[in-house]
């Protein structure tokens, strides 16, 4: 199961991000993310690298809760995207800081989850049997 879930959440992260967002800011914000093959293969390893996150996250709660694997995908994405903005929000100054251009980056952000949230619970639905 976990090797399935580690290659369907890097290939479903690396479709949200990589695939969606890259190309997207990449339009938005040509002087902060420049659509360069060095940039695309970086967000290919970091997407990547969270996509082994995502799955060793969804993995142990699946394991170590009982929860079915469709509640620990959801709750897993959730949770990651909400602490990762909450950490970058926070360490900008504050959330009454937040400029019309982060929240629009946050909202896009929030969409590339969605995207690897639905392709991560179909592919685990069809492909990965519960345990």
């Amino acid at each position: 199961m976990f090797k399935r879930l580690v290659l369907f959440s890097v290939l479903s992260v690396n479709f949200g991000y990589t695939f969606f967002l890259f190309p997207l800011l990449g339009i938005l914000l040509p002087g902060s993310v420049p659509l360069t093959v060095y940039n695309l293969f970086a967000f290919m390893l970091v997407d990547s690298a969270w996509g082994v996150v995502l799955s060793t996250v969804i993995y142990l709660l699946v394991h170590l809760t009982g929860m079915s694997l469709a509640r620990a995908t959801m709750f897993s994405i959730a949770s990651l995207w909400t602490i990762f903005w909450l950490v970058s929000l926070f360490s900008i100054g504050g959330v009454g800081a937040i400029a019309l251009d982060h929240a629009v980056t946050v909202g896009i952000d929030g969409i590339a989850a969605l995207i690897t949230w639905l392709m991560l619970s179909r592919l685990a639905k069809h492909y990965i049997a519960e345990q």
